[in-house]
């Protein structure tokens, strides 16, 4: 059942400006790339959380849907080019640490990014370390290798413990390779012929001393077509593989869904890097943050690329381009042997500049937002490109990332023989400050819900939620109506004391959320993500 309603007919209750229309109403994750302390903020840059740690992030932080932090670490050890990191962290909403996984040994060290998939498991940036010899073994200048190189490569990790993690696949570069240069080598090939593999000579000019080939700094996984979309900062590129393959077809060239293995499915942004084109066909430099827009949100399934350094001194854009898909969901090679577009579909350049670090998301109200780390600064533009807003960050930041979540719990069962007690942390944000808010619950789902004066409720009407609505603050919960605090905060609380429930109701799922209500208007004006809880023996 979908109906609309309105708050006042709900409940009787005895002041805050909402947030602009014109503005995202989520929350936003800002973390110094050289600090130890993690902020939530809302729209008006008014911090409503905070996480701290021992270690700077290594680089990227993210919140997965449950609402945990992924924070990556810089583990202790030399640093072998910007983005070190050495592992990553998962925290609760208190801060505890509930995994803490280390891959910076034996010539490995993880960097900038990581992205959790679906199944929890969690996918890892890398470097992996080849001697000169093995490099020039497989084709690559002598002159431009020194002492070591370091190709990058990819980890899934599932999570078996605490502080443990099992490898259960894994991608590198190193095995999807051309060259050349040198016929007497390995890779030799032509590599105009083969789009789908990687010149381990490109770009001609990189001799780090630190080799670092690739820089890939940022990682991305599409479910629909289980890709993993890769940066690669120095090939001025982001390639796009298949992560359906097995571990020995990661590592060759057929098999997974699309047939090719580990090659390249994709690559865009320069393609002088696989011998397509010249400098006027090259659109990418140093970029970070390719990112796929959700679905639901304005250009879902386009993908947003942070340029670092767009040809003009000092700029940077933001992009989104549209992938080249034929009907079966194939990347089309077009006949001049480049992977299109030949132009972004959007963009916007001249408001900000970074030549490192930075990003780029798009937000469900079609707004993007934009971090230029350089400059210090985080703006919201619309589709025309004009700043809504515009935030300075507490140092450089990476990139910071939209939360479309304002309710968290921390548990989500309860044992019927000994009980429990949930806390619901409610954050809806400053522009909320002093309204009021509700809890709510239904045992009967989450999907079609409700909407209450225009404003959408992830809850379904049954008898739990009209307990809920008409016994406010009673036992078994406490404060689940009352008043948000000056950054829109509040917590409610579900306590059950152990053996007054009956045992067939173990397995029962109930979800939660919570609604803010205008106290001048009695309006409805913010409803919050919806969080489960089950009852267990």
């Amino acid at each position: 059942m979908r109906y609309t309603t309105h708050a006042a007919a709900l409940l009787g209750l005895a002041c805050c400006s909402v947030a602009s229309a014109q503005l995202a109403p989520g929350l936003r994750i800002v973390g110094p790339s050289f600090g130890s302390t993690t902020r939530l903020i809302d729209n008006n840059g008014v911090t409503v959380h905070t996480w701290s740690s021992s270690f700077n992030p290594g680089l990227a932080i993210h919140m997965h849907t449950d609402g945990t932090l992924y924070r990556t670490i810089r583990t202790p050890g030399s640093s072998i080019a910007g983005g070190t990191g050495g592992g990553v962290q998962r925290l609760n909403l208190d801060g505890d640490v509930m995994w803490d996984f280390r891959y910076d040994t034996g010539g490995n060290r993880s960097h900038h990014d990581v992205e959790v998939l679906p199944n929890g498991n969690v996918l890892l940036i890398a470097w992996e370390l080849k001697t000169e010899a093995e490099a020039i073994a497989a084709g690559r200048n002598p002159a431009r290798v020194n002492n070591v190189f370091r190709p990058d490569h990819i980890i899934e990790v599932q999570p078996t413990g605490p502080f443990s993690g099992t490898i259960v696949w894994k991608w590198h570069i190193w095995d999807h390779l051309i060259q050349d240069f040198d016929s007497s080598k390995a890779n030799f090939g032509v590599v105009g012929n083969h789009p789908e593999l990687i010149d381990i000579n490109y770009p001609s000019g990189v001799t780090h001393s630190n080799g670092d080939w690739n820089h890939s700094n940022s990682i991305e996984y599409v479910e629909d077509y289980d890709w993993i979309i890769l940066s690669a900062r120095n090939q001025d590129e982001i390639w796009v593989i298949d992560h359906s393959t097995t571990m020995a077809e990661a590592a060759g060239h057929t098999g997974g869904m699309w047939g090719k293995g580990g090659d390249l499915l994709y690559r865009w942004g320069n393609p002088q890097a696989y011998d397509a084109g010249t400098s006027a066909h090259k659109i990418l430099e140093g970029q970070h943050s390719a990112q796929m827009i959700p679905k639901g949100y304005p250009g879902a399934g386009n993908v947003t690329i942070f340029n670092n350094q767009n040809g003009q001194p000092g700029q940077s854009e933001v992009l989104e381009i549209e992938l080249p898909l034929d009907p079966s969901g194939a990347f089309i090679l077009d006949p001049s042997g480049r992977y299109g577009p030949t132009a972004p579909t959007w963009s916007i350049s001249g408001v900000f500049g970074s030549s490192t670090q930075s990003g780029a998301f798009r937000l469900p109200n079609g707004n993007t937002w934009i971090t230029a780390a350089n400059q210090t600064e985080c703006y919201e533009v619309n589709t025309n490109g004009t700043v809504l807003w515009q935030y300075n960050t507490p140092g450089t930041v990476f990139k910071s990332e939209y939360i479309e979540r304002t309710l968290w719990e921390d548990a989500s069962e309860i044992s019927i023989a000994s009980g429990g007690s949930i806390s619901f942390d409610m954050m809806a944000g400053s522009d909320f400050s002093g309204d009021t808010h509700l809890l709510l619950g239904s045992a009967a789902g989450t999907t079609p819900g409700i909407v209450l004066d225009g404003v959408p409720v992830p809850l379904e009407v049954d008898g739990w939620f009209l307990m809920l609505l008409s016994n406010p603050n009673t036992f078994p919960f406490g404060n689940t109506v009352n008043s948000l605090n000056s950054s829109g905060r509040s917590t409610a609380t579900l306590s059950i004391p152990g053996g007054i429930l009956p045992p067939a109701i173990a397995g029962l799922e109930l979800n939660h959320a919570y609604v803010v209500i205008d106290n001048s208007t009695m309006n409805v004006t913010h409803a919050s993500n919806a969080v489960p809880m089950t009852f267990v023996n």
